[in-house]
């Protein structure tokens, strides 16, 4: 697999009731910005969305892990190049990456998080992977709704190492994208902190 069948969505614009944002693949040059962006969150969408920790030495890490195919993880920016959500399948090149989205405050309930499952699932299917894993908190209902709308199956609850360190139990979601295929036994964590 090359680095090119990695750009899919690159440059895709989503239209919104109110302009619209371009999807870019995560590089290290969006550092800063997604600093930023994680720092713009409210407690309780941090609580939500910790995928990992938010220093400039490890998003500059997820963003290499991006850059050489590892991962596959976008931003979404807004018309003045702002990240209004991040959102990704890591572990990309495994038969069931660990999906992810987290969507900032000012643009959530407008139907953003829906148009990015959408980027993710058919990016996953368009590479020929399997399935597609995820947690979610189990207070997080309307995520969870949305998934179960997008066709994933609630398969239990699982511990979950968030990236600002707590241990949480979270519910677990997978969604089949080749018939018969089940849900990988792995760990849940950020890739840096546990073996997928």
């Amino acid at each position: 697999m090359s680095a090119s069948d990695f750009r899919l969505f690159d440059g895709f614009r989503i239209a919104l009731d109110e302009g619209s944002l371009v999807l870019r693949r995560l590089s290290r040059g969006h550092t800063a910005s997604l600093i930023r962006f994680n720092a713009g969150l409210s407690s309780e969408t941090k609580r939500l969305f910790s995928p990992h920790a938010y220093d400039p030495r490890t998003v500059a890490d997820y963003a290499r892990r991006s850059e050489d195919g590892v991962d596959l993880s976008y931003v979404a920016e807004d018309e003045a190049g702002e990240v209004v959500a991040y959102f990704f399948l890591w572990e990309v090149r495994s038969e069931a990456p660990l999906l992810g989205i987290g969507v900032a405050d000012a643009y959530q309930n407008r139907g953003l998080g829906k148009e990015l499952m959408r980027v993710l699932i058919e990016s996953a299917k368009r590479l020929g992977r399997r399935g597609i894993d995820l947690t979610t908190m189990p207070d997080n209902e309307r995520a969870f709704r949305l998934y179960l709308k997008c066709g994933f199956r609630y398969v239990g609850d699982v511990p979950n190492l968030t990236g600002d360190g707590r241990q949480v139990t979270e519910r677990r979601l997978f969604l089949p994208l080749v018939e018969g295929t089940l849900p990988p036994q792995r760990d849940f964590g950020p890739p840096d902190q546990v073996d997928h």
